[in-house]
């Protein structure tokens, strides 16, 4: 049995990403550099451009872990009597970031999307256009919220929406323009673009996540969370943290 402390999950998480852009990298050199197709199935499997991969698979993964952590903290909050209504919509939010991610849910938007708004260039992925109006409104709704945070929290939150928002619609416009210039994905140019954009998706989702165990730490201090053995919990809870019914969540790494 493993437990893992906040800042142990986030060197893992970083070294997870970190692997993941090196084997999009060795991805880029078997195919451009000796001219391999797949390799054995290798290649899509860690290419950052594919869908439905392991990459693709750890992306969600923070998604619904950070959508996990807000829906606690949401309803924790309401059993205290505090606002929690914001803090439950953002976990939706983080929940279909994950849902889009792994079912592709926004390529299928650019297609019918660019015939009906006639769209190009930076929007040629016309999906961009819904996708960053929704960001705005959100950014807009959240703006008092987020400024509320004490300020090391608001500031890591605010640097993963801007880490995030590079890579999802900022390099994904770059992309989009790449692709229509040069009428065709695979290329290394392409493949070079993809992996800057995906390494800020996965950079600011490990900074969210990072802000809200900080939260949950500083702030929220009726959620304890332990990744380790029962007993290593049940050495941790005191009986005056059992009084004030603490939340306590355990998950066992063999």
């Amino acid at each position: 049995m493993i437990r893992l402390r906040t800042n142990q999950l986030m060197r893992t998480f970083c070294c997870l990403a970190l692997f993941f852009v090196f084997a999009h990298v060795l991805t880029l050199v078997a195919r451009y550099h000796f001219g391999f197709g797949k390799l054995g199935g290798l290649i899509p499997l860690f290419d950052l451009d594919h869908e439905r991969n392991l990459p693709t698979c750890f992306s969600t993964f923070l998604a619904v872990f950070c959508s996990a952590l807000l829906a606690l903290i949401a309803k924790c909050r309401e059993q205290a009597s505090q606002p929690w209504l914001l803090w439950a919509m953002l976990a939706l939010a983080f929940f279909f970031i994950g849902l889009d991610d792994i079912a592709e849910l926004h390529e299928h938007l650019s297609t019918p999307l660019r015939r009906i708004l006639h769209t190009g260039g930076l929007f040629y992925y016309a999906w961009i256009i819904p996708y960053g109006a929704a960001a705005l409104i959100l950014a807009v709704s959240y703006y008092r919220f987020v400024f509320e945070m004490p300020p090391r929290i608001r500031n890591l939150m605010i640097t993963s929406a801007m880490v995030f928002m590079s890579g999802a619609l900022g390099l994904e416009m770059l992309g989009a323009w790449y692709f229509e210039m040069a009428k065709i994905e695979n290329t290394l140019s392409y493949g070079i673009i993809t992996m800057i954009e995906e390494s800020l998706e996965m950079l600011g989702l490990i900074i969210f996540l990072y802000s809200l165990l900080i939260y949950i730490e500083t702030v929220q201090k009726n959620i304890y969370i332990n990744l380790g053995t029962h007993a290593a919990l049940t050495a941790i809870h005191s009986p005056q943290e059992s009084e004030a019914e603490l939340i306590s969540i355990e998950a066992a790494i063999r």
